[in-house]
């Protein structure tokens, strides 16, 4: 690839990034949907401010090695994230995020110990992050009842042990577990899965879901 086309790339990703996170952003802020406009959405707010989160995950940026990290805020650029590495303007970047789940997208901004990812999904991809994430600052915000049947909870690197069905068991860390399933971390032992395996998690009986770097999602039965 040429110079040129890399850095053209990196332009049109950047660019990606910058309109889907401040949707993400408006999604998450906005709470009445009804009296939203289509140029109300893609317009940032005049006084648009950063929003403080408290979780944790995993993240991977520029050669695929996994970091732990903790999320610190969201914002019109994304989310910011506290790990061991930055990464560079325009690189990919992976997070798994406790009680949120996978988000994806290209670092927008980094700072000595933190970067900010501008995510890059799909409108229905960024509508179910930010109900996550507005249930989450709310959760922050103010004490909630826990209303939903199979509310997330935060397990941050609980051990747990995962069978195959031909008996083989596998160490795994726990990111975040509720009744209907779990997101799992592996490492490299996650190659030996794929959608759709039956799989046990601690004598729970399941399937792996959805596969992620270095790790899976299991739906139980």
């Amino acid at each position: 690839m040429l110079p040129s086309e890399n850095v053209n790339q990196q332009t049109i990703a950047l660019e990606n990034a910058r309109e889907d996170s401040l949707a993400l952003w408006q999604e998450v802020i906005i709470e009445d949907k009804s009296s939203r406009s289509d140029e109300v959405f893609l317009r940032e707010p005049d006084n648009a401010k950063s929003r403080p989160l408290k979780l944790t995950g995993r993240y991977q940026v520029g050669d695929g090695s996994e970091y732990d990290c903790e999320v610190l805020e969201i914002s019109p650029l994304g989310i910011r994230i506290r790990g061991p590495r930055e990464g560079r303007l325009g690189q990919w970047c992976i997070a798994n995020i406790a009680s949120v789940g996978i988000v994806e997208g290209v670092v927008a901004h980094a700072d000595m110990g933190t970067l900010t990812i501008g995510i890059i999904a799909l409108p229905s991809r960024i509508r179910r992050l930010a109900r996550r994430l507005r249930w989450q600052l709310r959760r922050e915000a103010e004490p909630l009842p826990d209303r939903r049947a199979s509310e997330r909870v935060e397990l941050k690197h609980a051990a747990a042990t995962l069978k195959t069905s031909e008996g083989r068991e596998f160490p795994c860390q726990i990111f975040d577990i509720s009744d209907g399933g779990a997101a799992l971390h592996l490492g490299s032992n996650a190659l030996y899965f794929w959608a759709d395996q039956p799989v046990t998690l601690d004598d729970r009986p399941g399937r792996v879901l959805r596969i992620f770097p270095g790790g899976f999602v299991i739906k139980f039965d």
